[in-house]
């Protein structure tokens, strides 16, 4: 195994006490102030219920080195005024440093037609890459990796992290003087006072030693 692991592995354990950020996650964001429960479901058929552990394929060691985005499904929120516009983040809530979480794919402008997310909603090419846009038509904010995706790639040593996926209901469309330099900030910014549901998946993945 390459020297370049065991120095990982080392160093994830040294850091392993930093973890467990979910205050810092979407959800406790002051625009979800007034729906503290989620109030939709949200499910990934691949994988099982919450807390399960996430396919090989839609993680970062996958062969593409990027990981395919997992095919997830939501109801509609119940109750509240139609949907006019969704979002959908997937937050690491476990990286090894402090006060911080980083999205994997953050996406905007979803139509409120739409109930699935799969590899093909968020696939982006060169053209589209440029106005941050998926193939799909939907927004996204680029990840640390400048991607719209990537998919789980801990680091050894460090345990199990949780990716948080979650999906969230607005009754007005998002709306930017640039939405080519939108940032995470003003995503939650701009959702305050819109939010009328949301439901989350949480996905379990670690890189174990050997594998």
């Amino acid at each position: 195994m390459p020297i370049l692991h065991y120095l990982q592995y080392g160093l994830g354990r040294l850091l392993y006490p930093f973890r467990d950020h979910e205050s810092r996650q979407i959800i406790r964001h002051p625009a979800f102030q007034n729906i503290p429960e989620p109030n939709m479901t949200l499910e990934a058929p691949e994988c099982g219920p919450s807390g399960s552990t996430m396919l090989l394929k839609h993680s970062g060691y996958a062969d593409d080195g990027v990981g395919c985005h997992p095919e997830l499904r939501w109801s509609i929120p119940e109750g509240t005024s139609p949907v006019k516009e969704y979002v959908l983040i997937c937050e690491d809530i476990d990286i090894p440093i402090p006060f911080l979480v980083i999205h994997h794919g953050l996406f905007w402008a979803i139509p409120p037609s739409a109930t699935t997310a799969v590899p093909a909603s968020v696939e982006v090419s060169p053209e589209n890459a440029k106005h941050r846009r998926t193939d799909a038509g939907w927004r996204f904010v680029p990840n640390p990796l400048g991607t719209s995706y990537g998919g789980p790639a801990p680091p050894f040593g460090h345990g199990p992290h949780r990716y948080t996926f979650t999906i969230v209901a607005l009754d007005a469309s998002l709306e930017f003087d640039n939405p080519e330099k939108v940032s995470k900030n003003d995503i939650k910014d701009a959702m305050v006072g819109k939010v009328i549901g949301w439901g989350q998946w949480v996905g379990v993945y670690e890189r174990v030693w050997g594998a």
